[in-house]
């Protein structure tokens, strides 16, 4: 799909002071806008590059077997109380009343919620475990002190998921089983694998058995992992002399800034027992699965932007697939709809046609580049002359994670374009960038945009 640039950028706003280059970078980007402390609006860019995350979370979950559900944001306090935790949870829960003064809550999980929703439904047949059901919405959280934008904000959007097994054993190959789709959705799909640290966490007020947090670097020190120099391994143990995956005498360990994306935990029975979610009389054994999906945006712009001059992003979320950045004398000449049909054909994560003519194409190559576009086309001078000899070529440029300015690749013929594109996606010969990228297929299947 061909989205025009006068109407889809907008200006972004001056951002307040902040530790966080890319929290600055998302609001003078034009991606996202404060309007109070700890809540933000997404702007048309921020709300492509949650929506092509999105589209990527409901292929891989639902290729695994996962049911999309929705449920309500607000919670009661008689729900809460079954597990004890109306209480528990602290100040951090945003609680109100309704008109006959039910206290109530805007939730910040759903165990509670989604374990009485298997417990209300008509008895379920054996075949139909294990039940895996998950929702992407908003949660809340009362943060004391909010900051850092979406990193930490009061508002946020979750993918929370929520299995239920017959058994433990059958429960925790289902918490094994997700783990590897996360694994592929951080590693393969938003290609993080070489910077995502998975490590044993505490299960914390979730309460449960076994418990991962998914970590990228950060130096926001908003989160800590352990790397021991003895065995390699993270952890998340306060004692940095004592290593719990290692016996070496000589253990050393070095505590990293991160922060953490998502988080699994197998639960066990400690939810379904007290609400009555069973199976033959027998309670059913719990995972749950949390990605926070807001929060992953400033996080990888932080981890993926070498400065602030370039803004960067996982190929499969950035706001657009290419730009073409067009002359005002060719605006008319049949070469724009020729490299626009050639472009959306194989990418298929929207194309920005940058109609502002009264910027000169230097000066909007450099805008591409800012946004963190992966291909600026350019049709200007080089391809005016190339005209003449019926032989059009057009300017390729690409950008890259961890890297400031764009590559220039030169000329190239449509068909030589093409072929570039393709190399680049799907690691065929002759190729130019990173290959074995299928975010594109996963597009095509839920509807490019």
């Amino acid at each position: 799909m061909i989205h025009k640039a006068k109407k889809w950028i907008l200006s972004g706003a001056t951002a307040p002071p902040s530790k966080s280059a890319a929290h600055r970078m998302l609001i003078e980007n034009g991606f996202i806008l404060p309007t109070g402390k700890g809540f933000y609006s997404l702007l048309p860019l921020g709300q492509r590059v949650i929506d092509k995350l999105c589209r990527i979370l409901d292929t891989e979950f639902q290729k695994a077997g996962a049911m999309k559900i929705g449920m309500p944001i607000v919670g009661t306090k008689t729900l809460w109380d079954k597990t004890k935790r109306w209480d528990a949870m602290g100040t951090e829960m945003i609680k109100f009343e309704d008109r006959q003064k039910a206290p109530l809550c805007l939730q910040p999980t759903a165990e509670e919620m989604c374990t009485e929703l298997i417990a209300s439904l008509p008895p379920l047949k054996k075949s139909q475990f294990p039940v895996m059901i998950y929702q992407i919405g908003d949660k809340f959280r009362d943060e004391m002190n909010p900051r850092f934008g979406l990193m930490r904000s009061r508002q946020f959007l979750m993918k929370d998921m929520y299995t239920f097994s017959t058994d433990q054993e059958a429960s925790r190959e289902t918490y094994r089983k997700i783990c590897r789709v996360y694994e592929k959705i951080f590693g393969q799909q938003l290609q993080l694998g070489g910077d995502l640290i998975k490590v044993e966490a505490d299960s914390g007020i979730h309460g449960g058995h076994i418990s991962h947090e998914y970590h990228l670097r950060s130096n926001l020190d908003e989160d800590f992992v352990n790397l021991c120099d003895s065995c390699g391994t993270f952890n998340k143990s306060e004692d940095l002399k004592k290593c719990p995956n290692c016996d070496s005498a000589h253990q050393k360990s070095r505590k990293l800034s991160s922060v953490e994306i998502a988080h699994t935990f197998h639960l066990g029975t400690k939810y379904s027992e007290t609400i009555g979610a069973k199976f033959q009389g027998k309670p059913l054994d719990m995972c749950c699965f949390g990605i926070g999906v807001s929060r992953l945006l400033p996080a990888t712009v932080d981890l993926l932007s070498s400065s602030e001059k370039a803004m960067r992003l996982p190929r499969a979320i950035a706001p657009f697939d290419a730009a073409i950045i067009v002359k005002k004398s060719l605006m008319s000449n049949v070469i724009v709809e020729m490299t626009s049909s050639s472009a959306s054909r194989y990418l298929k994560g929207g194309i920005l046609l940058d109609d502002r003519i009264e910027m000169s194409a230097g000066r909007r190559i450099h805008e591409a580049n800012r946004l963190g576009i992966p291909f600026i086309i350019v049709l200007a001078n080089v391809t005016e002359r190339s005209l003449v000899t019926q032989k059009p070529v057009i300017e390729v440029f690409t950008t890259h994670p961890k890297s400031e300015e764009p590559c220039d690749h030169g000329p190239m013929t449509l068909d030589r374009f093409v072929s570039f594109v393709q190399s680049s996606l799907y690691g065929t010969p002759n190729g130019g960038i990173d290959g074995n990228f299928d975010h594109s297929l996963v597009l095509d299947e839920l509807g490019s945009h």
